[in-house]
């Protein structure tokens, strides 16, 4: 099984550029109508969109691994990541409001997410108006398409779960005209979500010969969490909560995937982390870095962990004074010792030996989180050049999130208790969960898929989101420190560059 090679081809053609405004124009003078001519033009354009829309702009340290690290992890109640003043994330977790509308990281998820829906826009477009000529295998175009709906199907989502309302650009259209385009409603987003969806799980393959190219299952998968999300409650804020009540729609379609005969449970919890591509029993849909030299890989185990921590496991990374993000004391807690997530994912203390390096003798009293620093796929490229895949999604995920369909009234043949179980014992624990609830269930989760990117929008579905992230406040002792939460904490600011390119436009999020 091969890995998709991301194209370096930015297509010039997209008024999206790595610029910060909506209003750019093209950097430079290729165009569209003389670039997509051969299937191969059509093949680069593809893998172009996979680039931006799953590893972010040509070559920074972004991209959707490094996203959901900063606004939905560091977001959480499972890190502490306050008290460092230079950092962008740390506006993050303190709930800051005024300053985030200029945040990196905020205008980062928003303007990137744009950059690959005008890219898969484009590519559709194109596959319209010239396929039928160039492509020699029908099929072949229509699994581009697919692919190209299931991209932007995925940034929408993106933009809707932080932003609530966005602009609705189904397809490419001139600087000027996207100046005049508003924040549509979240229900008229999600139609183009769902419909996309719909299309790509119809017409997309069950597997490729290539590991990091959409499936059916990335599809379906991606397609249940939608109605799971449209679902959640609204908190009386215009966010990604419709009390929807899709749960039945969720369960079949993710039953779907359990039941495809493509995944499996791991036998145990490291291999999740240590096994790549098609090997990997639990992988639904990762994106994958190994080989691509992009100089993104590990920036989200470089980000979690420090570069004091790289050099205590014998590396000597490029330093550049990364400051940790510690584990919160109420997340650590939960944890029983026996736990063999948290064996393998947090760190409690380390000591880096006296070896003639920057950080001789630091000791680091904070526990840190670890799950992906694995020192055997280290590469040559520096702090970031690491061959670590991310997972998206994993079987264990599907069924988790079937469960929390179950315990929100769908019917279907999975036992919670059961499930919860299988969890519970490869981890090293007892079988000893009876009556679940969305609570346990939710706690469970929490340990299972800490430093993968779940915990905000598990805490958005949970209902109690605003209730649990003041509560943890008060139990960091962090009161002084972390602005209160409300049901305006729960989705991000426009940045303050969009607002700005035709004031008057947008109206910004309450609370900002």
């Amino acid at each position: 099984m091969k890995y998709l090679i991301i194209s370096t081809i930015i297509l010039s053609t997209l008024f999206f550029s790595c610029e910060d405004d909506l209003d750019q124009l093209p950097l430079s003078t290729t165009t569209a109508e003389n670039f997509y001519v051969t299937e191969l033009d059509f093949e680069q354009a593809r893998n172009a969109t996979y680039s931006v829309a799953l590893h972010g702009t040509n070559g920074d340290n972004y991209g959707y691994p490094n996203r959901v690290l900063n606004l939905s992890e560091t977001r959480s109640d499972n890190l502490f990541a306050t008290t460092v003043a230079s950092r962008d994330w740390e506006g993050l977790n303190n709930f800051f409001t005024s300053s985030l509308t200029n945040n990196s990281l905020i205008s980062e998820a928003f303007i990137v997410n744009y950059n690959a829906i005008y890219k898969a826009n484009q590519l559709i477009e194109k596959i319209e108006e010239k396929g039928d000529q160039v492509f020699i295998d029908e099929h072949d175009m229509y699994v581009m398409d697919a692919e190209a709906r299931f991209l932007r199907a995925f940034c929408y989502f993106d933009l809707v779960r932080y932003f609530g309302k966005v602009p609705l650009l189904d397809k490419t259209v001139s600087p000027e005209a996207a100046t005049k385009i508003g924040r549509a409603p979240v229900s008229d987003i999600y139609d183009l979500i769902i419909a996309d969806l719909e299309v790509a799980a119809d017409s997309l393959p069950d597997q490729h010969d290539v590991i990091g190219r959409a499936t059916k299952n990335w599809a379906k998968t991606l397609l249940g969490l939608v109605y799971m999300t449209r679902s959640s409650p609204t908190y009386g804020i215009e966010g990604p909560g419709m009390n929807s009540n899709e749960w039945q729609d969720a369960y079949n379609v993710l039953n779907e995937v359990a039941t495809s005969g493509l995944h499996s449970f791991a036998p145990t919890y490291s291999e999740i982390f240590t096994t790549e591509g098609a090997a990997n029993v639990e992988n639904v849909m990762s994106i994958p870095y190994e080989g691509l030299n992009l100089g993104v890989g590990g920036s989200w185990i470089i980000n979690t962990t420090s570069d004091q921590y790289m050099q205590h496991i014998g590396l000597t990374p490029d330093m550049g004074g990364i400051e940790e993000r510690p584990v919160s004391v109420d997340f650590r807690t939960l944890f029983d010792d026996a736990d063999a997530r948290l064996a393998f994912g947090i760190v409690d203390t380390f000591t880096v030996a006296s070896t003639g390096q920057r950080y001789d003798g630091y000791f680091s009293p904070d526990p840190i989180m670890i799950k992906f620093a694995d020192a055997s796929r280290y590469g040559t490229g520096g702090r970031t050049d690491w061959g670590v895949d991310f997972i998206v999604f994993r079987y264990t995920d599907v069924l988790m999130m079937m469960a929390e369909c179950i315990l929100n009234g769908a019917t279907g043949s999975l036992d919670v208790d059961d499930l919860v179980n299988d969890v519970r014992e490869r981890a090293g624990l007892a079988r000893d969960a009876v009556g679940v609830t969305l609570e346990d269930l939710f706690v469970e989760r929490r340990k299972e898929f800490f430093n993968e990117g779940k915990r905000w929008f598990d805490l958005y579905r949970s209902g109690d989101a605003v209730q649990i992230m003041n509560d943890w406040r008060v139990a960091e002792g962090a009161s002084a420190i972390v602005n209160e939460v409300t049901a305006n904490s729960l989705l991000y600011p426009i940045p303050e560059s969009q607002m700005n390119v035709v004031p008057g436009l947008y109206t910004q999020n309450p609370g900002y």
